[in-house]
């Protein structure tokens, strides 16, 4: 495995956000955001507000190495949203919980209508984060070929309900965002996950952009 990538791996495992629960019990029933615990727990009445960032209308792509009925259910045009979230007691704006919430839907019929496929939330802390990994994910994956590669390699940032990764097969790399269960997503092939929406690499810098805004959004919305 490349260097640069390997370094992108050990980056990601420690800018990761843990999946520990409050109790330190990480199997311990429970939302897996803090900003979830707090709507359930610390917020009501609760005040619930949104910050749209981007909307990002995706083509469906070719799927070149994934199993034959993968590539063909997989391949599909759709939309990534991405927003911020604010949760807080009226009379207490500093009683307040932020994150980010990013929205995936498919295209349905001849019509274009949309489908959601699925929501992942990821806590405040962690927004920064994730727009660094991406654009570093998506910079390896442009890069020329050096030393020999796993024929399979996976790069990915994962946390609250959210994943986003490149994986490469044989040399042919493509993005993908997941929302979901993480230790359930993170035991299956990423195209054994339904709630999967395929992304061309080229489209991951402004993908990466767009998170950036969403960081700078929180820290401007934190202040106020």
């Amino acid at each position: 495995m490349p260097r640069p990538l390997m370094l992108l791996l050990v980056t990601a495992l420690v800018a990761a956000p843990s999946t520990t629960r409050p109790n330190g019990d990480g199997a311990a029933a429970g939302p897996p955001t803090v900003f979830e615990r707090f709507i359930l727990s610390a917020c009501s009445p609760c005040i619930r507000e949104s910050f749209p960032i981007a909307t990002f209308p995706i083509a469906a792509l070719p799927l070149p190495g994934f199993p034959r009925s993968a590539a063909a259910s997989g391949a599909r045009p759709g939309e990534i949203a991405i927003e911020v979230l604010r949760a807080y007691q009226p009379g207490r704006p500093d009683w307040k919980s932020l994150a980010l919430r990013v929205t995936l839907s498919v295209s349905t019929g001849s019509g274009g209508d949309l489908f959601r496929l699925g929501t992942g939330l990821l806590d405040a802390a962690d927004v920064r984060s994730l727009a660094q990994a991406v654009g570093e994910m998506a910079r390896i994956a442009t890069a020329p070929a050096g030393e020999p590669r796993a024929d399979t390699v996976d790069a990915d940032f994962h946390g609250g309900t959210l994943r986003v990764g490149v994986l490469q097969i044989r040399g042919d790399a493509v993005g993908y965002v997941q929302t979901g269960d993480l230790p359930i997503l993170l035991q299956r092939a990423v195209w054994e996950v339904p709630t999967t929406l395929y992304v061309p690499v080229k489209d991951l810098p402004a993908i990466g952009t767009a998170l950036g805004q969403a960081a700078a959004r929180i820290e401007q919305v934190r202040s106020n």
